[in-house]
C-alpha cells in the first residue's frame, strides 16, 4: 500500500477513469480533495485506491475503487482505511455506495456497515446512493 500524495494526482485520475468510465474524476479534482485537510489517500499496486476524510471522530470514504476486480484489492484497501481511521480514533466512518453495486455492498456489509439513508438520483446515471455507516468505538 502506498500512501498518496499530491504528485500521485495524475495516477488516481487515470485508475478512477478505468474504475468509473462513466463518472471519471480528473487530475485537477484530486489536487483539490489530496490538499484538503484530514484527507488520506492510498493506492493498492494491484490496481486500486482510496480516498478518505477524517474530521474529529468520524471519517468518510469519499472514493474507493479497484481496476481489477475480484482480486480483494477493494477489502484490502477497507481494511487499511479503517486500521488508519481507528489509529486516528475515529468512532465512526461513513460511505455512499450506488444501488445497483451489489458487490460493494456485500464487502461493506461483511466489513460491518449498515445502511442508514437514501439518496434518490444521487450518480449522474441516475442510480440511488445508499448511505452506510460502521461504528467504531
Amino acid at each position: 500500500m502506498i500512501r498518496a500524495g499530491l504528485p500521485h494526482a495524475a495516477l488516481l485520475a487515470a485508475m478512477h477513469a478505468r474504475a468509473f468510465p462513466r463518472d471519471p474524476w480528473d487530475e485537477a479534482s484530486f489536487v483539490s480533495l489530496l490538499g484538503m485537510p484530514g484527507i488520506i489517500g492510498l493506492i493498492d499496486e494491484r490496481g486500486g485506491f482510496l480516498l478518505l476524510r477524517i474530521v474529529l471522530d468520524e471519517a468518510e470514504i469519499i472514493t474507493i475503487g479497484v481496476t481489477t476486480p475480484r482480486q480483494g484489492i477493494g477489502r484490502d484497501l477497507m481494511r487499511e482505511g479503517l486500521d488508519l481511521a481507528t489509529a486516528y480514533a475515529v468512532k465512526v466512518m461513513h460511505l455512499e455506495v450506488a444501488a445497483t453495486n451489489t458487490p460493494a455492498q456485500a464487502l461493506y456489509a461483511k466489513l460491518g456497515f449498515t445502511q442508514v439513508g437514501r439518496r434518490k438520483g444521487y450518480y449522474p446515471d441516475g442510480d440511488d446512493a445508499l448511505t452506510l455507516h460502521l461504528v467504531l468505538a
